[in-house]
């Protein structure tokens, strides 16, 4: 009879919601160990450090061995299966979240996607080994916890292209969320450009013009000027500041500029449009 080594820890997770891992395990399974069939009601994913088993899901089943990596998501049937000559031996980790589908798929893994093969599995092999010496339940240790299971996660990955295609799309809509903050935290510096707002995400400029245009519909300068001229709007309106010290608070060093941009976009200038409120 062969000898099972088990390692199974679980705790409840108080702090965080969009990602987080409520299990860690290991096991040295004997021959022809099996689970299942049957549902786990959270995401767990398997990591195979030696050995061979098989893993079946919606009725296909995957023959898997060192290196390999195979994913449960809740509610679905599963059975998987130690080697009868050689049983695997795998680590484990528990997780969930809000976030867990977007974090799957920033990883190249698909609704459809439930096996992969970790690059490096030894590096790999080391962390897990070392994030089970963890103490889990001192709250002292909750952020290094976390961030070691961030690190342990990111070797997880399916190069998938059509996945890659739905993350690319997506990051587009980052880039531009990211500029709307830039211009949203720097809109008063008279030296801002688009090409130092393009170049703080390390994209060239003008591909960077294109996604804001595509996201937004207007142009990434144009958006800069509007977002100055209604915080302008608003200084008039709320403010006894001159329209000298509303030009500079916009990011104007010339106060004639400042007007010419403010008439064209309100259709009359800053002193008239002050005088209204």
């Amino acid at each position: 009879m062969n000898e099972k080594l088990l390692k199974d820890l679980f705790f409840k997770e108080y702090y965080f919601s969009d990602f987080y891992f409520f299990n860690v395990g290991y096991e040295k399974c004997q021959s022809k160990h099996r689970f299942g069939p049957s549902l786990r009601d959270n995401y767990i994913v398997h990591f195979v450090i030696s050995g061979k088993g098989r893993y079946t899901v919606n009725d296909t089943t995957h023959h898997l061995g060192a290196g390999d990596f195979f994913l449960i998501r809740p509610n679905e049937l599963v059975d998987y299966e130690a080697d009868a000559e050689d049983p695997w031996e795998y680590y484990w980790i528990g997780f969930s979240g809000k976030k867990v589908k977007e974090i799957l798929q920033t990883n190249g893994i698909g609704v459809k996607d439930y096996i992969g093969q970790v690059d490096t599995k030894e590096a790999l092999r080391e962390k897990f080994e070392g994030f089970m010496q963890s103490d889990f339940f001192d709250d002292s240790q909750k952020l290094a916890n976390q961030a070691f299971f961030y690190d342990i996660f990111s070797f997880f990955k399916i190069h998938n292209e059509g996945v890659e295609m739905e993350v690319r799309v997506s990051q587009r809509t980052k880039y531009s969320e990211a500029f709307l903050l830039y211009v949203e935290n720097n809109y008063y510096r008279e030296d801002l450009t688009i090409e130092e707002i393009a170049k703080s995400m390390y994209l060239h400029p003008s591909y960077f013009s294109q996604v804001i245009k595509e996201e937004l519909g207007l142009n990434a300068l144009k958006y800069l000027n509007l977002y100055r001229m209604n915080k302008a709007s608003q200084l008039l309106k709320t403010t006894e500041l001159s329209i000298e010290e509303i030009s500079n608070a916009v990011g104007y060093e010339n106060r004639h500029s400042f007007s010419r941009a403010f008439k064209s976009r309100f259709h009359s200038s800053p002193t008239e449009y002050k005088a209204e409120k």
